[in-house]
């Protein structure tokens, strides 16, 4: 599937690593956009080990487009503003990276830069906003529509006719009954039971899921 280049890198570098694999695909670089501490270092090292294989870090500053090459993210919050710098200084597309154990369900769409990881369902009719990951074994009802840069966590299992906004992140594991909204910026605690709309920049917890801060 071609040469990967990866930007950033976070807890969920390793699974980026394995849908690209697993599409026969090769990691070419991991492009570096933070100050690293010896232990983000020294955690990165370790996992690159893992591959078998060279993977050059190249500074975000040094950062070049070469012909042919794939673009993914490999970290998960934040996303939007390195997305802003990284297209008004290159140009560049990202192209979705979908795990080949992943099932989409007719008419179902998502947008550049989408991540979708291994036993993942996306029902019918299912619309995914641009730069969007869904998690290993996660499972999308019909005609779900999720906001561009949402992070749906693994096991998280949403029933159909669901609306989530963008930038919104559903933690390990939790549910969402038919017909939700749940609004941008917010976050769905691990385990939570979602069973009423969720407003704009909260966090939700429990279950029932019920309101427990803002979110700033």
């Amino acid at each position: 599937m071609g040469q990967w280049v990866i930007f950033g890198f976070g807890n969920y570098l390793s699974d980026v690593f394995d849908i690209i694999h697993s599409n026969k695909g090769r990691v070419k670089a991991i492009v570096n956009n933070i100050e690293l501490t010896d232990e983000l270092s020294n955690n990165l090292k370790r996992r690159v080990s893992l591959l078998g294989y060279d993977v050059p870090l190249v500074e975000l500053g040094d950062f070049r487009p070469s012909d042919g090459d794939l673009y993914c993210y490999g970290f998960v919050r934040g996303r939007d503003k390195l997305t802003a710098v990284v297209k008004r200084a290159h140009g560049i597309e990202f192209s979705p990276l979908v795990h080949p154990a992943a099932y989409m369900g007719s008419n179902a769409r998502y947008g550049e830069g989408v991540i979708i990881g291994p036993n993942a369902t996306i029902a019918p009719n299912c619309k995914i906003g641009d730069f969007c990951l869904i998690s290993r074994a996660a499972s999308i009802g019909h005609d779900t529509e999720i906001g561009e840069y949402t992070v749906i966590s693994p096991g998280v299992s949403i029933a159909g006719m669901v609306e989530i906004e963008r930038d919104t992140m559903l933690g390990i594991g939790s549910t969402v009954i038919d017909g939700i909204r749940i609004g941008s910026n917010s976050i769905v605690g691990a385990g939570a039971v979602v069973v009423s709309d969720v407003p704009d920049n909260v966090v939700v917890v429990g279950v029932p899921a019920k309101v427990l801060r803002k979110n700033e």
